[in-house]
């Protein structure tokens, strides 16, 4: 009864004889109250001693299955534990079959409809065991439910008659009806174990092609990540690179503009100029990749509680002047009752920083800006929204806007572009505190650029 061990060790979750265990002290709860009901209310004559002795082996058996199982889980040895395993599973559904036939002897005998339970325990037998272990407890129900209907029929065994059942005197002398009776009960048994046996290994080879297809995917998941790693470390080494030598270049044009080396021609001093702005935007651009850069290969981020609100205001004060330049109205409105997040205040300082970089670059003068902190509609997390009234985003750029290096064409705005890496360093910060971005936009009309994150609380809650 214990054979091809190996091979369904995992075939056999814990959960799965967990399952049993518990299917067991349902069944003898369900017959203790039957058996009692029976007698009290229906007022049946039956042999109660009897069927509570029955009753009381089954939960004390109960108790030792459940006894082992424990020690089973505490022990350790792959083939030891599948040995055990498929002997406890074998043991509890042949004691269960011989109880059930103990039962039925003294609750009416063959004649008692409840006979057909046998097929129930032929359908966990398919589930949890090998087709060769299912058919050997298939024939194990087939002698027993010889055994009873030999019993009344030949009266080697006492009869217990229950009324409104099948009495023994339909069985005794007809052959014809015994053969067919035992035709059709070891016919259902046997069918019933083939069918469940064959969607069980039908599905048991499903769940072993999605067990080692998400392992692949795990594994090619790995693999990209440490691509991915590998990559950013590579781009974060070639932009310090370029960060120097754009600072150096940067530092000899301003020595040059400044007059330090003498005067030069107004010709020569507008194409220094030029090239300096050009080298500031460039060193602003390799800044933004090696910041990028450097968050993607970060480790996980380990971080405290964090009021956002008071970072937002730390930010907006900082970066005021830059909005009173464009006549541009900046505020902060906490609809949040002051929420915390578990995370870095300063990453979530230059994700706020980004967003107001880019919220002034595409508002127009004497527009508005505003930082709100609000909960979500879960109101399970925290939502920062940044919203201007700007010239907003085209519908089909909406959908690229945290896109590395992506950029909107705004014929409007082309002097302020930028290089396309603000809001992917703000989708990154989210992402490193378990948060979400979204944008919402319409031409004319302004933008909202917003990140929910978990709540401190709900955080710590559901860690709890």
């Amino acid at each position: 009864m214990i054979s091809s061990l190996g091979e369904r060790l995992t075939a056999i979750p814990w959960r799965r004889i967990r399952w049993l265990l518990v299917l067991r002290w349902v069944a003898a709860a369900c017959v203790l109250v039957v058996v009692t009901a029976t007698r009290l209310v229906l007022l049946l004559s039956l042999p109660l001693v009897a069927l509570y002795l029955g009753i009381a082996f089954l939960l004390l058996s109960n108790s030792l299955y459940t006894s082992w199982f424990k020690r089973l889980q505490s022990r350790s040895g792959w083939r030891d534990q599948a040995r055990q395993v498929a002997l406890l599973i074998n043991l509890q559904i042949a004691v269960d079959l011989a109880v059930l036939a103990y039962l039925l002897h003294f609750s009416g005998g063959i004649g008692n409809p409840f006979v057909f339970f046998f097929v129930f325990h032929m359908v966990i037998a398919s589930i949890l065991l090998s087709g060769a272990e299912a058919y050997l407890q298939a024939s194990w129900a087939t002698v027993l439910f010889a055994l009873l209907l030999l019993g009344d029929a030949f009266r080697f065994l006492p009869s217990y008659r229950v009324p409104f059942f099948v009495p023994p005197e339909v069985i005794l002398g007809r052959p014809t009806y015994m053969l067919g009776l035992f035709g059709a009960f070891a016919s259902a048994v046997f069918v019933a174990v083939y069918l469940t046996t064959s969607i069980a290994n039908t599905l048991r080879e499903r769940e072993a092609e999605l067990h080692r297809a998400v392992g692949d995917l795990v594994a090619a998941n790995t693999k990209l990540e440490e691509k991915d790693r590998e990559k950013s470390l590579y781009v974060q080494r070639v932009s310090h690179h370029i960060k120097g030598s754009l600072s150096a270049i940067q530092s000899c044009l301003r020595v040059v503009l400044d007059g330090l080396l003498g005067t030069v021609g107004q010709k020569a001093e507008e194409m220094i100029a030029r090239a300096e702005r050009r080298s500031l935007s460039l060193l602003r651009y390799a800044n933004e990749l090696l910041y990028l850069s450097s968050l993607r290969t970060e480790a996980r981020l380990v971080g405290s509680e964090v009021r956002v609100v008071e970072v937002a205001e730390r930010v907006a004060k900082e970066l005021r002047a830059a909005f009173q330049d464009k006549e541009i109205e900046l505020g902060v409105a906490d609809e949040s009752t002051g929420r915390a997040v578990r995370g870095d205040p300063e990453l979530f300082a230059e994700l706020i920083r980004q967003l107001l970089h880019n919220a002034l670059k595409y508002t127009p003068r004497r527009g508005k800006v505003r930082v709100r902190l609000s909960l979500p509609e879960s109101e399970q997390g925290l939502q920062l929204a940044v919203t201007d009234d700007g010239i907003g985003v085209r519908p089909q750029d909406l959908p690229h806007l945290f896109e590395d290096f992506f950029a909107a064409d705004v014929p409007e705005n082309r002097e302020s572009t930028g290089a396309g890496l603000g809001l992917s360093i703000v989708r990154q910060i989210a992402m490193m505190h378990g948060g979400r971005v979204g944008a919402e936009s319409r031409p004319g009309s302004g933008s909202t650029i917003s990140c929910v994150f978990p709540s401190f609380d709900s955080e710590t809650q559901g860690g709890s």
